[in-house]
């Protein structure tokens, strides 16, 4: 079962608090978790095993520079155990540097380790160049091994937008053993934007037996719809070859097996409400999809303007 936890985005001097209520097994709203962001300081809790809410995660961004072409940020992650004890830290570092036609970016991760040391665990390097509505990008991943700093994937993407639409492909290419680099992963994105509508049908796809051709294993079609009110609704449906958890047969179609539905709502003060249910097909009735099941309700109150997009899981 997917678990899912929207967050609200909060700028600098204001402070949003978003509680994530999950359905148990009794249909009962049990209080899952919350986020409190303020001030470029995140904290994610979850709930311990005894009911209490505990912290997770808590990220803090800092900008350590910021020139007309250029913004170096550091974000330090502390990660917690369910005694709210700190289990790890990682420190990230991001160096953007705008390009004549587009721009550069470093991330520099630093992980502690069993001695609480800082040690550089992995080095991101982003390129990215625009020609009119064309957007190229190259990115390379560094990761620290017992022989120094390898480059273990590449990824390239192309985005071109028209006309309200557009149409994205990213290819993840990652190391062998013997050192090449085979394609892994392959995402291809379409999105069309009408007045209070928007539309993303996203394809992935997968070398199956066979690393030099890649076949279709997963489609999504994300339709949100906005109302004059304010509120929107998101109707999120996946497609595959077979229902998760049944053996999954290459040469069958593409079927639907899920739908999720995103309803998000303003109320008083500021404050935003979402509502997710969901449509499951069945390992034994795959062709059909089962009643609206309520899955999670999540308040935000406080600066809650910039809700992500619907179906981040």
């Amino acid at each position: 079962m997917k678990y899912y936890v929207f967050l609200f985005a909060a700028i600098a001097g204001a402070q949003s608090v978003t509680t994530n209520y999950a359905t148990d097994l009794n249909g009962n709203r049990v209080a899952d978790g919350s986020v409190i962001s303020t001030d470029g300081t995140q904290t994610r809790t979850t709930r311990s095993i005894n009911g209490s809410q505990v912290p997770m995660e808590q990220t803090e961004v800092h900008v350590l520079s910021k020139t007309p072409d250029s913004t170096v940020t550091e974000t330090i992650i502390h990660k917690y155990d369910q005694d709210g004890h700190v289990t790890g830290t990682e420190r990230i570092l991001t160096e953007q540097r705008k390009q004549a036609s587009g721009e550069t970016v470093h991330v520099t991760t630093f992980r502690s380790d069993i001695n609480g040391s800082m040690q550089q665990a992995e080095r991101r390097t982003t390129e990215s160049t625009t020609q009119g509505n064309v957007t190229k990008t190259q990115t390379s991943v560094e990761e620290s091994t017992p022989n120094g700093f390898e480059t273990v994937e590449k990824r390239t993407a192309v985005s071109e937008s028209k006309d309200g639409s557009t149409h994205s492909e990213q290819t993840v290419y990652r190391r062998t053993e013997n050192g090449t680099f085979d394609p892994a992963f392959q995402t291809v994105t379409d999105t069309t934007r009408t007045q209070g509508k928007t539309v993303e049908k996203t394809a992935q796809y997968q070398p199956i037996g066979d690393v030099n051709r890649m076949q279709l294993t997963k489609q999504t079609v994300n339709t949100t719809t906005e109302r004059p009110d304010g509120s929107s609704v998101s109707q999120l449906d996946y497609y595959g070859a077979a229902v998760p958890g049944n053996v999954r047969d290459p040469g069958a179609a593409q079927q639907l097996y899920e739908r999720d539905t995103i309803e998000r709502k303003p109320g008083a003060g500021g404050s935003v409400v979402e509502t997710l249910t969901a449509q499951r097909a069945s390992m034994s009735n795959p062709s059909q999809l089962g009643p609206p099941i309520p899955i999670s309700q999540t308040v935000c109150t406080g600066d809650c303007k910039n809700p992500p997009a619907p179906g981040n899981q």
